[in-house]
């Protein structure tokens, strides 16, 4: 009888055991499989993390945290020169909680093409236009 309680006991433990050691890595990780096309801009990020290979995922990847929570992490190929700056960017910026004037994009001058604020795609002449007629 005894016998009985105590292997009864030890199949108890062990059961409640295994899924605490099967997911002792940190629980489930999403991996990024591709990176994205566009370039990420700064003003969408508030920070990042690293993806290595020996993580148990396939491919090294940086994965950019939104500014929005409810948005999904942007994955990056480290290799790119536009993601270092990035990174570098976010580094600068928590270190001494400002923002870099390299890494904001200028609005100094406006796109050739493009129509000032409220300018309603009238053209503003000095002349007087006199009617051409017969």
């Amino acid at each position: 009888m005894a016998q009985t309680l105590a292997l009864s006991l030890l199949i108890l433990v062990l059961a409640l055991c295994i899924p605490w050691t099967q997911g002792s890595d940190g629980g489930g990780q999403d991996c990024c499989l591709k990176y994205s096309r566009r370039k990420i801009p700064y003003s969408i990020v508030r920070g990042y993390r690293r993806q290595e290979p020996s993580l148990g995922c396939t491919v090294s990847a940086i994965l950019f945290l939104p500014r929005k929570r409810s948005q999904p992490e942007l994955c990056a190929n480290p290799e790119e020169g536009w993601v270092q700056k990035l990174m570098k960017c976010l580094d600068q910026s928590a270190a001494s909680g400002k923002q870099s004037p390299d890494c904001r994009k200028s609005r100094g001058t406006s796109k050739p093409g493009r129509k000032g604020k409220g300018s309603k795609g009238w053209k503003r002449t000095d002349q007087t236009q006199v009617p051409r007629g017969p």
